[in-house]
């Protein structure tokens, strides 16, 4: 694994926001240090500027956790022996741009650079099904890249400073076709996940189609043909808010398809998906900012997300063909009680063509009948249900909750 310099970065867009910068230093070079950050960010969420060199993992949070919470985690994920330091700092906050989902990604009309960058991953639209190399999104551009003409198609990311650029591909689809797919339901035909900083893509020679983290950062270039539409994903791994400039075409790597504007038929676009408890029914809402053949919505329930099992509990009419805002609700009696509830919606055509939605909601249906009586912080300090951090709701059962806002 070569070695990365460590640069603490600061964003540069307008608002500020405290933030706290950790480094993790193994007492030896590790090999997996992608992996195990990649497993690190499961328990520590909202991580940005993560850097990696052979014995040294660097992130930053707006969450002051202690240094005894970050060692719990790394024994947690089978790390047993490194050192923790922590610095405060003032980092200027990240704004997101256009792309940051699949069914906003921009179309790219023609093979000249771009520039681009992100700050989220808006919904999480990878998955097992369709990641491929991947592992999940961090600041995510989506992307169609059209074909008007034939030949070969190569591409390069160059990071404007030092992060640790991922991409995926999949493909080919129509322009009819590519809405369908977007986000993907299958594994990309090229993928690159590849540790270090500097260039990614696809270029023509290359031995493999997809990389794990081991890899050099480059696959092989694709044939494609006139008339076909590929879904390109990009993901700042470091989630460092550095942008890139995409290219068709650099020193002497050449793109000799030709990349065209034929619009991509616009999906039923979903612009909001939530759920409450209200007087002894679950509440299910969601919109859609425009409809192309919807024939309906199909409401999945679960206790237990995890095991990937749903079960169909309802269905509601789609409006068909809409270039305006549709609002929907749907009220379920026959929750289970005394658990979390998750909901999940999938849409159908008219065709009969199906796809699910990646946004997943919960309703928490646990100790409803109980009366709230106050919020206290850890020193029980009565406080408002807007306080951040652990807080503890106290019932007039006497019954106690803790919760992370």
């Amino acid at each position: 694994m070569k070695p990365i310099l460590l640069i603490l970065l600061a964003l540069s867009t307008n608002s500020l926001f405290s933030q706290f910068q950790y480094k993790i230093t193994l007492t030896a070079t590790e090999s997996e240090n992608k992996s195990y950050l990649t497993d690190f960010e499961k328990h520590i969420p909202d991580t940005y500027n993560r850097f990696l060199s052979d014995n040294q993992i660097l992130f930053s949070t707006p969450v002051n956790y202690s240094i005894q919470s970050i060692d719990s985690v790394l024994q947690l994920i089978g790390i047993s022996s490194a050192s923790v330091t922590k610095t405060k700092g003032p980092f200027r906050s990240i704004e997101k741009v256009g792309g940051t989902n699949c069914e906003a990604a921009e179309q790219i009309c023609s093979g000249t650079s771009l520039p681009g960058n992100s700050s989220g991953y808006g919904i999480q639209e990878l998955s097992n099904a369709n990641n491929g190399c991947l592992t999940s999104e961090h600041q995510s551009s989506w992307y169609y890249i059209n074909i008007q003409s034939g030949g070969s198609l190569s591409f390069r990311i160059d990071p404007n400073s030092n992060s640790d650029y991922d991409f995926a591909v999949w493909g080919p689809f129509t322009a009819a076709s590519a809405n369908a797919n977007c986000p993907p339901v299958n594994d990309p035909i090229r993928c690159s996940y590849a540790e270090g900083n500097g260039n990614t893509g696809m270029r023509t020679g290359e031995p493999d189609n997809s990389e794990n983290q081991y890899g050099d950062r480059w696959v092989n270039a694709l044939n494609v043909a006139a008339n076909q539409v590929y879904i390109l994903l990009i993901d700042n791994y470091s989630n460092s808010g550095i942008g890139y400039t995409f290219d068709f075409n650099w020193a002497s790597n050449t793109t000799t398809a030709v990349i065209g504007c034929t619009p991509v038929v616009l999906p039923v676009e979903l612009s909001g998906f939530s759920g409450k408890y209200t007087a002894g029914v679950n509440v299910l809402q969601w919109a859609t900012e425009t409809e192309l053949d919807n024939d309906y919505f199909q409401v999945e329930w679960t206790t237990d997300p995890a095991s990937d099992v749903w079960t169909k509990i309802d269905w509601v009419d789609g409006a068909g063909n809409s270039e305006s805002p549709v609002d929907y609700k749907l009220n379920v009696y026959n929750y289970t009680r005394n658990v979390i509830n998750y909901y999940r919606l999938k849409q159908v055509d008219m065709n009969g063509q199906v796809r699910t939605y990646p946004s997943i909601i919960s309703v928490d249906n646990r100790l409803k009948d109980q009366k709230l009586v106050k919020i206290v912080n850890l020193l029980g300090q009565e406080v408002s249900e807007s306080e951040k951090g652990l807080v503890i709701y106290v019932y007039d059962d006497g019954t106690i909750e803790k919760r992370v806002n």
